[in-house]
């Protein structure tokens, strides 16, 4: 029974906390509209690309770079042209620093110009050789020019540096798991999330890299640590369920269902998972 209670519309907060009086508010919300559809990001931020506040400015140019690579009307194009220079001025304020080489980088990424951002990720590593943003960030980066030979050297670069990141390791688990290499794969994964276990992603894709390489009774104890300490996490959750059922443990997976299910009622996937499980 529902308690009659209409749950609020997040669009409409986002929308309200867009025109806050307070730029650091404006500012937080412009970011939650990387969530949302290209039409809806228009709609809704597009004149924040002229706030009388820096801060909100620059946040939004970040958000809008992507779209740098449209097809986007003269006027339009002009004004994020003029909102991603103000970025990249306000990047070199600090160019002594790696955060804004990396800032500058993700931005090339973002507008298409690779080679700008490959420059700028290995500016960041010659100011600090310790900095893992930027060996991840370079890495996903040839991921997508499909050179992933090269990701791979740079992720080992990183973990050469900063032996203990969780993230390197992570990143160097996709990247085995990409090439097929699951037992390499796995021990990267599973050092990830044994470095940051408050991180319930590196537990999840632990254990589908687990169940890829032929290990479900792994994969499954990996899952059920995590969701002990993350006992909401959708994902988490979902994937007992999957598994439960698939190894013919279908009392366990109705019970994650059903836990999948309350924490969400509305959730028809949820739903459709209980309703298998119970014959229903």
């Amino acid at each position: 029974i529902g308690s009659g209670i209409s749950q609020p519309d997040p669009m409409f907060t986002v929308r309200r906390l867009l025109q806050d009086d307070n730029a650091l508010v404006r500012a937080a919300a412009v970011r939650y509209l990387e969530q949302t559809d290209l039409r809806t990001r228009l709609d809704l931020g597009w004149t924040l690309l002229g706030d009388p506040a820096r801060v909100v400015r620059l946040e939004a140019a970040r958000v809008f770079a992507p779209l740098g690579r449209q097809g986007l009307p003269e006027q339009y194009r002009s004004q994020l042209k003029k909102a991603l220079d103000e970025y990249r001025q306000a990047q070199l304020v600090t160019a002594d620093r790696p955060e804004a080489h990396l800032n500058l980088g993700l931005l090339a990424q973002a507008v298409g110009n690779t080679s700008a951002a490959e420059a700028a990720y290995r500016t960041a590593l010659r100011l600090e050789p310790a900095f893992a943003p930027a060996y991840v960030n370079l890495a996903d980066l040839y991921r997508g020019l499909d050179r992933d030979e090269q990701g791979e050297q740079v992720l080992r670069e990183g973990l050469a540096a900063v032996p203990d990141e969780p993230a390197l390791h992570h990143a160097l688990g996709l990247l085995l798991v990409r090439e097929k290499r699951l037992t390499d794969a796995v021990g990267e994964l599973a050092r990830a999330a044994e470095l940051d276990p408050d991180n319930p992603r590196f537990a999840y894709v632990l254990a589908l890299a687990l169940q890829g390489a032929g290990q479900p009774k792994k994969a499954l104890a990996v899952l059920e640590a995590a969701h002990r300490r993350h006992p909401t996490n959708r994902d988490l959750l979902a994937a007992l369920v999957t598994m439960n059922r698939d190894a013919g443990n279908r009392e366990a997976a109705l019970r994650y269902a059903r836990e999948l299910s309350e924490l969400n009622p509305d959730d028809p996937h949820a739903n459709a998972l209980v309703s298998e499980l119970t014959g229903g």
